[in-house]
């Protein structure tokens, strides 16, 4: 515009970055001044100028530096600018400092809200994301909420405070041992300064639902996954280290176009395996075992020699491999990689954590969550289905020392007793083979089994909004059960 951007105008460092990025690949300031140039790298406001150690290049620099000052009308401040100095040049940093007029800066250095190093962060690197962490759960009053208030909150913010990090770096196993340390802390105790029983393991309750978990994000696996589309993004550019990351830590399939990128034998570009594994007695008495599709399709027949010649078996299997191979039609576009985890060939970290958790899926898991039920209520049936609820004989295995009678009979109070045995849940049962016909549960430690067999019964005998009803309803009665049981214990103690 004719009158400029008035200070502070959001849109003019993005139109900077803009103007200044088409300016300089037109022409520069004044050529030659600085040998081959040196790297910028440049987001909103944040600049980052890099040259080698040459004082003379620093003096340029500055001069260049002044120069833009004066032809742009906009002023550098130098004063918050700052110097970083790495290997040999640590040694001149001090006249580095002088000749630019700026302060030196300690490693690291944050750009665009990430710790900047050129050696491996450390622990003390990580201290932002603890306080984060420190200072979400000190204004959460976690004791008010239920475990499925807390589990809510920790899939949704917790889990995530550590995303933007864990992009960039691996996280260190210190960091990532005190990060599960707040979550578990979290959702057991609802804050830290109330000791509480664990009743089951960490790592557990990290597995996906429809393994026996509650679906907490693993950060380690994450983190895993999170590195790896960096690798993926990097895939399809030529150079040797982009090559061995894609051997190393990617299973992948390729989409030949030239073929100078894909490897005839090694690579899987004809079918959901290599040619190698296809042909084993063809790629053992080749001669060249890492052609490249393009060499090997440049004449017909293919360019591949054998040490000895093709009878029986092995002529058979050549015969089929060209045929195949005939129909392959190669252009002039590069090739490329495609993820063989998702539909449409490209990579996404959760095609990948999934694929790295992946188990074998329990129907009894699945079909718990899918009930419409208040989530306290589910996971309560969780804990029961693992066997960890604390009744009495449970507190027992803790060192607890009061009495394990059952407040409803003064029998032993234990899981089988307090859900099937008990005249109060003797009673519930009867209610239940009333309504639907199904009989009672004697004497099944209650671990899943019986779950299984009920969930199974009424499936069979019972509409599918029947079904829904009854297992709503069982669980919220096993819930109330439990509920009231622990305040006659709480009025008793």
């Amino acid at each position: 515009t004719k009158k400029g951007l008035r200070q502070g105008d959001p849109l003019s460092p993005i139109l900077f970055n803009l103007v200044s990025k088409n300016r300089w690949e037109l022409q520069g300031l004044i050529p030659d001044l600085i040998d081959d140039g040196f790297s910028i790298l440049q987001y909103a406001d944040d600049t980052i100028l890099v040259f080698q150690d040459d004082l003379v290049q620093a003096k340029n620099l500055k001069i260049l530096l002044c120069v833009f000052e004066q032809l742009s009308g906009l002023k550098i401040n130098f004063h918050k600018s700052e110097l970083y100095c790495f290997g040999k040049a640590n040694d001149r940093v001090d006249q580095y400092s002088q000749i630019l007029g700026c302060g030196v800066g300690k490693y690291p250095f944050k750009y665009l809200g990430i710790p900047m190093n050129f050696r491996k962060l450390n622990n003390k690197d990580w201290r932002m994301v603890e306080e984060r962490f420190q200072k979400k759960l000190s204004s959460w009053k976690g004791k008010l909420l239920s475990y499925g208030g807390r589990l809510v909150l920790i899939n949704s913010v917790l889990s995530s405070l550590a995303m933007y990090m864990m992009s960039f770096f691996e996280i260190p196993k210190g960091i990532h041992k005190k990060l599960n340390f707040f979550r578990s802390g979290f959702f057991w105790e609802g804050d830290n300064h109330r000791k509480k029983y664990r009743l089951t393991k960490w790592g557990l309750l990290c597995l996906p639902k429809d393994q026996g978990g509650l679906g907490i994000l693993n950060l380690e696996t994450q983190n895993t996954c999170l590195l790896s589309k960096w690798l993926y993004k990097l895939i399809n550019e030529d150079g040797i280290w982009q090559q061995l990351f894609r051997k190393k830590y990617l299973k992948n399939k390729t989409i030949v176009h030239n073929g100078l990128q894909t490897r005839f034998w090694e690579d899987k570009w004809l079918g959901n395996f290599t040619l190698k594994e296809q042909y084993p007695s063809l790629f053992n008495i080749t001669r060249k075992k890492h052609s490249l599709v393009a060499h090997v399709l440049s004449t017909n027949p293919l360019n591949i020699s054998f040490r000895r010649a093709l009878v029986d078996d092995k002529l058979i299997k050549w015969n089929d491999l060209v045929a195949r191979v005939a129909f392959v039609q190669l252009d002039g576009h590069h090739d490329k990689a495609i993820w063989s985890l998702t539909k449409y060939g490209y990579f996404t970290v959760k095609s990948l954590y999934n694929f790295l958790v992946n188990q074998s899926a329990l129907p009894l898991n699945k079909n718990l969550w899918k009930l419409k039920l208040p989530l306290k209520i589910k996971i309560f049936v969780w804990f029961l289905m693992k066997g960890v609820i604390l009744t009495k004989d449970n507190l027992k295995k803790r060192n607890w020392n009061g009495d394990d009678g059952c407040c409803f009979c003064n029998k032993k109070e234990t899981i089988q007793h307090l859900f099937f045995d008990c005249h109060v849940a003797r009673f519930v049962w009867r209610i239940f083979q009333v309504a639907f016909g199904l009989k009672p549960p004697s004497n099944v430690i209650f671990r899943g089994t019986y779950w299984t067999r009920f969930w199974s019964q009424l499936q069979k005998e019972n509409g599918r909004n029947h079904l829904k009803w009854a297992c709503r309803l069982l669980e919220t009665v096993a819930f109330e059960v439990f509920a009231k049981n622990g305040w006659l214990s709480s009025r008793r103690l």
